[in-house]
């Protein structure tokens, strides 16, 4: 019963976000050092945002890996800058118009789904990577919400002729070689087709199904909503799974005969942050001493994703907030913060800080801070769009 009223008083917080001066100034520092890296890290020309970036240096020679993902994070962020009056908004619609462009003409795409890195001046694929179903997505979303805030025609034209040039029944029949699949496929490479591995659990492939049920010329059967396994709702699952898709989505009272996702996310965060270590606290995606890994709380090492935890904010505003506060201000802030803002992450066994920080970490760590207040919220506008207006009368019909 305690942890029931835990939950309802901080989702009752979410609209009536505590207007602690402290908290207040946290909020200002993320929102500005989060705009910051996507000022910093996105090409001038063709818009692609680097994978990663120093959080201590304003040195970036040598890196020139963008993230698809990344890139859709910070259309999404810049035109919600824009938006709010944080920068201007015709230098907003000059970057997206540019960006989107580029990624229409330039970005190797294989049925419309595009690579998971590019080389960020050129556009080519970096390291042989997959054609990514997800990070497809996400790019998509940002486009998507950009054309919806901008309010700019020829930004519509490209967003709408990325996202239609997508044929999601590609990655559920696997080009029509496994016509009775009701999943679709995490990738393809031209090397070997496409992947076995499905979107079968509970994972951050929502925000891919409601683009595929929207989609105008070529959307998803229903039935895909509903064919992938919602077991304990992914509650032991890392923190971004949780966060990629609600940070456009708003899941608060969206119902589909299953548990809440939003409460679902809230209750991550809870378990997530009960396993804290000194404070510290988040199991997800991002960096470590042994370079990029993947933990959870069934799945876990010492290395804590501070940067990701930021990410529940839209859970649990009030707690975060403080707890980002306290990460900036303590024992170890100069370690802790840098020109981007919370380093990705920490592994005090090892006195080891991040220097760096992740495009796909800082895009949801700003949306989801917006999402605590609904003046300021990307959720009003993404769920406006049409294809997810669509998508969600789909999935109740």
């Amino acid at each position: 019963m305690k942890l029931i009223l835990i939950f309802l008083c901080v989702v009752s917080s979410l609209e009536a976000f505590a207007f602690d001066p402290k908290l207040i100034s946290i909020r200002q520092d993320v929102e500005k050092t989060a705009i910051r890296y996507f000022l910093d890290h996105s090409h001038p020309e063709t818009g692609l945002v680097r994978d990663k970036a120093l959080n201590f240096s304003n040195t970036s020679a040598g890196n020139n890996v963008s993230s698809l993902a990344a890139t859709g994070f910070g259309l999404t962020v810049l035109s919600h800058a824009a938006l709010m009056g944080r920068i201007p908004m015709s230098f907003a619609r000059d970057h997206v118009y540019r960006t989107l462009r580029f990624i229409r003409d330039h970005v190797p795409h294989h049925k419309g789904w595009l690579v998971h890195f590019a080389n960020w001046e050129t556009g080519a694929r970096a390291w042989n990577c997959e054609f990514s179903t997800i990070d497809t997505a996400l790019l998509v979303a940002g486009a998507l919400y950009a054309a919806e805030v901008l309010k700019d025609q020829s930004i519509t034209d490209l967003a709408e002729d990325i996202y239609e040039r997508v044929d999601f029944t590609s990655a559920l029949s696997d080009e029509g070689n496994k016509p009775a699949k009701k999943t679709l496929s995490l990738s393809w490479t031209p090397e070997h087709g496409w992947t076995t591995y499905q979107w079968e659990i509970y994972a951050e492939q929502k925000i891919l199904l409601i683009l595929g049920l929207g989609h105008p010329t070529r959307p998803l059967p229903r039935e895909t909503w509903f064919a992938w396994n919602r077991a304990l709702m992914g509650i032991t699952m890392p923190l971004f799974v949780h966060q990629y898709s609600p940070s456009f989505f708003d899941f608060r009272n969206f119902d589909d005969g299953f548990e809440n996702y939003f409460q679902a996310g809230l209750k991550a965060t809870f378990l997530h942050r009960n396993m804290n270590r000194e404070g510290f606290w988040g199991y997800s995606a991002g960096e470590s001493p042994n370079g990029y890994s993947v933990y959870s709380p069934v799945n876990f090492s010492t290395t804590l994703c501070i940067g990701c935890a930021a990410g529940s904010a839209m859970f649990a505003p009030e707690i975060v907030m403080n707890d980002i506060f306290s990460w900036k201000n303590g024992k170890y802030g100069d370690r802790l913060w840098g020109r981007y803002g919370l380093v990705d992450s920490v592994d005090l066994n090892k006195n080891w800080f991040s220097p760096y920080v992740l495009g796909i970490t800082k895009g949801p760590e700003y949306m989801s801070v917006q999402n605590m207040e609904g003046r300021t919220s990307i959720w009003k506008d993404f769920m406006k769009i049409k294809a997810v207006r669509k998508a969600i009368s789909v999935i109740k019909n």
